[in-house]
């Protein structure tokens, strides 16, 4: 029996291109995870945004953000894919489970102090 569950991705793809460009590079990510069994549930293009920080020579990245359900012994083999595409800069796997405290916390500055904050983002 192959168990499966809800994951979601963050994918941050290089900027240099074109718009159609980088949109096939979201959809080769779409692909990869239909190769591994799973079943895309969202695909959500966030947009053009500026890093917090240079991240391989790129200040700028385009991210999309994918809901998917796959089998959990595959997920390893896709952030081993992601690693070795070029046109991705970074990318971030959850779990149903690691999103669901992520969804109760309450929002900064109601009921939290801002210590709390600092602690609990550096952490992660």
């Amino acid at each position: 029996m192959v168990v499966t569950r809800d994951y979601e991705a963050l994918i941050i793809l290089r900027v240099g291109g074109t718009d159609q460009e980088i949109a096939r590079g979201a959809v080769q990510v779409e692909d990869l995870i239909k190769k591994l069994g799973g079943t895309i549930a969202a695909s959500q293009s966030l947009g053009r945004r500026r890093l917090a920080y240079r991240i391989a020579r790129q200040i700028e990245g385009y991210y999309h953000l994918l809901r998917f359900r796959a089998p959990t012994g595959q997920v390893a083999e896709l952030e081993r894919l992601l690693r070795l595409n070029e046109s991705i800069v970074r990318f971030m796997i959850l779990s149903e489970d690691e999103l669901a405290p992520l969804a109760t916390a309450p929002p900064l500055g109601v009921g939290a102090s801002a210590t709390s904050h600092v602690a609990a983002s550096s952490r992660s």
